[in-house]
């Protein structure tokens, strides 16, 4: 098989739909976290509990909480049905009573927060919840894989700096997406809506990567649900904005999305409240893609 080099970017000329402001007011929060396999891990609370431990995981449209941890809280289950996750088939979910979750300084009423027995979740260590889309949905929302430290802003009176370019942000259903461009070929090159997964450790995920000249079978769907065996392969380049990855692994996805592996190379401020994703590349910028584990 073909071996695959470091990444390497190319800029492109960027004119950011927001001016350079004055000076950002001060934060409402501003923590740090431990990361892992590229993820973002939170000390959070939850209901003035003790700390507990969630990642934060803007694919999860809704916030969770581990099965165990909310009986041991005694937290109220209102209904039961079923929720799909990375992986294939279906797993259980109970919805709960409104919770406040509170990270730093900021607390956040969760109206419809998830039951989910998170031990059964393959690719990480066992963590207490999922700290998901609501979060973004109410406060803008700055992640620096750097300094690894999480900063809440008040959406009513954040301004951005004149650092790094926007990126139009789309909402659906609890759900990010951003249009980005992803080339296997020279002669083949698709934009796709990209789901904004930080719970995920992928970089892009697609079933173009399926016509790659350089592809080869991996375990997938690790995570909610049962992992399965399919194509991973080498994307030429994909971009995000005006930035441009070459040489970068992923795998098959019937539901495309963008991981950590592609977002840990910038400092993301997430502005969902004015639909806009603020990028500021960082020394993880060149870093290469590593091919998928067998």
């Amino acid at each position: 098989m073909t071996g695959v080099g470091g990444a390497a970017i190319c800029l492109w000329a960027s004119v950011s739909p927001i001016a350079a402001t004055a000076e950002v007011p001060p934060p409402l929060a501003a923590v740090h976290y431990q990361t892992e396999d590229k993820l973002v891990f939170l000390t959070v609370r939850v209901d003035g509990s003790g700390p507990l431990t969630f990642v934060l995981d803007s694919g999860a449209p809704h916030t969770v909480v581990d099965s165990t941890v909310a009986r041991k809280l005694g937290l109220s289950e209102v209904s039961i049905d079923s929720t799909r996750g990375v992986g294939r088939g279906t797993v259980s979910r109970r919805h709960l009573g409104p919770v406040e979750v509170t990270v730093g300084k900021v607390s956040l009423r969760i109206d419809d927060p998830w039951m989910i027995d998170l031990g059964q979740v393959a690719g990480i260590r066992h963590v207490d919840g999922l700290l998901g889309a609501d979060l973004f949905e109410r406060f803008v929302v700055r992640i620096d894989p750097v300094g690894e430290t999480l900063t809440i802003f008040d959406p009513e009176t954040f301004r951005r700096d004149s650092s790094g370019t926007s990126v139009p942000l789309i909402v659906e259903s609890g759900r990010l997406y951003v249009d980005m461009e992803l080339t296997v070929t020279p002669k083949l090159s698709e934009v796709r809506r990209m789901r904004i997964d930080t719970g995920s450790g992928d970089a892009a995920s697609d079933n173009l990567v399926r016509q790659s000249p350089v592809r080869r079978k991996s375990v997938q769907g690790v995570g909610l649900g049962q992992s399965y065996v399919d194509y991973s392969g080498v994307f030429e380049s994909i971009r995000i904005g005006p930035y441009r990855i070459r040489n970068s692994w992923g795998p098959a996805n019937d539901h495309p999305a963008v991981g950590m592996e592609v977002l840990r190379r910038f400092t993301m401020t997430f502005d969902v409240p004015h639909r806009w994703l603020h990028l500021e590349p960082n020394r993880h910028l060149r870093d290469p893609v590593p091919a998928p584990s067998d």
